[in-house]
């Protein structure tokens, strides 16, 4: 849990790009896979300019958002006290702003869009969510 949220934090890594960072999640039931924000892959040096779209189109509330696509095998780790467990993603996606999107909606945006952790993992794991905790049991 981070701020009240139900938030998880991810290693996550892209070997072929020699990117390893530690990602706060959005636990997101309601989310059909998995996705890391724009801002996200800014920081950890991704040109999403240069990926291709991905089939998958996502609607949020700043409207319709074309997903970019690392086609390349991205690693997700969760730690435990205990164990770690790793997840292979053969790709993953990215949340892109819709280009038509003023410049202040779009800082906006990239302010407060979420790196969502989605059903393609979630169901990999028993998931409780209450008011004061989230927990992932293998």
């Amino acid at each position: 849990m981070i701020n009240r949220q139900p938030k998880i934090s991810v290693l996550f890594e892209v070997k072929a790009y020699k990117i390893s960072k530690i990602v706060d999640f959005l636990v997101d039931t309601g989310a059909r896979y998995s996705a890391i924000t724009e801002k996200e892959a800014t920081i950890m040096g991704i040109d999403s300019s240069l990926l291709p779209y991905s089939k998958r189109e996502a609607v949020g509330f700043g409207g319709l958002f074309r997903n970019k696509l690392i086609n390349k095998r991205v690693t997700l780790t969760f730690k435990s006290n205990k164990d770690e467990y790793k997840i292979p993603c053969s790709s993953f996606t990215i949340v892109c702003i819709p280009p038509n999107t003023t410049s202040e909606d779009r800082e906006k945006m990239l302010r407060y869009t979420p790196n969502v952790l989605g059903m393609d993992i979630l169901s990999k794991f028993k998931t409780c969510v209450d008011k004061n905790q989230v927990e992932l049991t293998l």
